[in-house]
């Protein structure tokens, strides 16, 4: 089951959210989520260092043509199914 919240962040906290999602193409739920998840001490995916520059190296390549660009569950996948 899925429950929506509404939360009142301030400014700063909102814009957090608001460039992790655009750097790791994810949505705003889905960084709130973590962060919860986080602090409460569930286990979050992380990525390697290795997985964060490849996720870099493509947005900059990819920072011209918007046709080419996948969501964050694609690219997590391809970067799994490399190792």
């Amino acid at each position: 089951m899925v429950r929506k919240v509404a939360v009142t962040l301030p400014e700063e906290l909102y814009d957090l959210i608001e460039r992790a999602r655009a750097i790791e193409h994810r949505s705003r739920s889905e960084v709130a989520q973590e962060a919860l998840r986080t602090h409460f001490g569930e286990p979050v995916y992380r990525p390697t260092d290795r997985e964060r520059r490849q996720l870099l190296e493509a947005l900059e390549a990819d920072a011209s043509d918007a046709s080419t660009r996948l969501d964050w569950e694609t690219v997590r996948r391809q970067l799994h199914a490399r190792e």
